[in-house]
């Protein structure tokens, strides 16, 4: 295919696998491998190179060559590994594809891409793609205005950002990989035994307030654990959504996590929902964790905003 850009294939050999993650990309495992993945793409007339990603791989750093070398990138997978090339190639000339090798695939599954190996290999030699909105998250200068452009830096996500509990719990989850599941647990339990912190929400210029636990701003229905906190959510829509856990204790929200946890919905009175193109989250007693995308970016107080069909997506 002589009109086609070509294409790096970005492979991360050891994605996948996580228990109660649902059915992988493929049956057989020997498809999945990094050469079998590279013929099947070659077999479909397209130029593409090879990159299997080891523990001292930037994936980022080596989609942004690529997109600057015109080339698009496919990137084999879970979250951990396409939220950041996905980011790097945002707001260029390269188109991402995506197949799903992860274990809960959010990015995926809300962009629409196929979760199954054929069919992710013919919406890439189809070359169709469709525009993806990217979350920005970074600290204002002045948390009492929306009227700041985001910074050069800001943070993007494609699944969810959160203040509270939320990033509390991505916070834990990051010290069991650092110095292991006993010491997350005990994060986990510290974060739990807190009082709930009063925050003050600006929501596209509204001032609420709240003393929710957590809450989270979704840019994808999908986040962490397949966690469905906002099965509404579009990234296409150009709107994010606000997910607050009103007059709920810790337990209740961690509770509701677990009900939602594989992708599954579950109706929660308790949980109020908005849309907002700009969120500014600010502790009114203290400051509270953030997090975008399960990584930590900090403390309050924090900007969540958009930028509309940064990305763009084969599916």
């Amino acid at each position: 295919m002589t009109d086609r850009r070509p294409i790096l294939l970005l492979v991360n050999p050891v994605s996948g696998g996580k228990v109660g993650s649902p059915p992988a990309l493929d049956s057989d495992p020997a498809a999945l491998e990094p050469d079998a993945l590279l013929a099947a793409l070659r077999s479909r007339g397209l130029a593409v190179d090879l990159q299997t990603l080891a523990d001292h791989d930037d994936a980022a750093a080596l989609a942004r060559s690529a997109a600057a070398e015109g080339r698009d990138v496919v990137a084999a997978g879970g979250d951990g590994t396409i939220g950041p090339v996905a980011a790097a190639v945002s707001r260029t000339d390269a188109t991402l594809g995506i197949l799903a090798t992860g274990s809960w695939n959010n990015v995926a599954m809300a962009c629409d891409v196929p979760t199954k190996l054929e069919p992710a290999m013919d919406a890439i030699a189809r070359g169709e793609a469709t525009r993806i909105d990217a979350g920005l998250a970074w600290h204002p200068q002045d948390p009492t205005r929306q009227d700041e452009d985001p910074p050069a830096d800001a943070v993007r996500f494609f699944e969810a950002a959160g203040v509270g509990l939320d990033a509390a719990g991505f916070g834990a989850s990051q010290v069991g990989e650092r110095r292991g599941w006993l010491a997350a647990g005990r994060s986990a339990l510290r974060a739990l035994r807190r009082r709930r912190t009063p925050m003050r929400l600006l929501v596209d210029g509204r001032l609420l307030r709240t003393a929710a636990p957590a809450i989270t701003v979704c840019n994808g229905p999908y986040m962490g654990m397949g966690f469905a906190i906002a099965p509404e959510a579009d990234p296409t829509d150009g709107q994010l959504n606000l997910v607050v856990f009103s007059g709920m204790s810790q337990w209740d929200v961690v509770r509701h996590w677990a009900g939602v946890a594989g992708h599954r919905s579950r109706r929660e009175p308790r949980v109020n929902r908005l849309t907002a193109r700009r969120v500014t989250v600010t502790g009114a007693r203290r400051v509270l964790p953030a997090h975008a995308d399960g990584q930590s970016i900090g403390t309050t107080p924090v900007t969540f905003g958009l930028d509309p069909g940064a990305l763009r997506v084969f599916r």
